[in-house]
């Protein structure tokens, strides 16, 4: 695989891998999924890693691999005022 030398340090960085192709395999796996290009099981696959082990990849350098969207919080919020709401009441 031919890359230009200037990647070759910041692909190393990873600090994950056997070989410079490994980590150049992970390296493009997680930016296929941050970009929202694949899921989180392809991004896994894609990487040669087991779902799992790419996800402790994700959350060792601070990448989350889970959705909550602006909606689900907003679900949330009012769930937790409802139970405030009611916790006060019964006091």
């Amino acid at each position: 695989m031919n890359i230009p030398d200037d990647f070759v340090p910041i692909v190393n960085s990873l600090g994950v891998g056997t070989s410079l192709d490994d980590r150049i395999r992970l390296s493009l796996a997680i930016g296929l999924f941050v970009s929202k290009a694949v899921s989180l099981a392809k991004a896994a696959q894609l990487s040669g890693r087991s779902l799992l082990g790419f996800m402790e990849i994700l959350r060792s350098r601070g990448l989350h691999w889970g959705e909550y969207s602006e909606e689900q919080q907003c679900q949330d919020d009012e769930s937790l005022r409802k139970l405030l709401d009611e916790m006060e009441s019964v006091k």
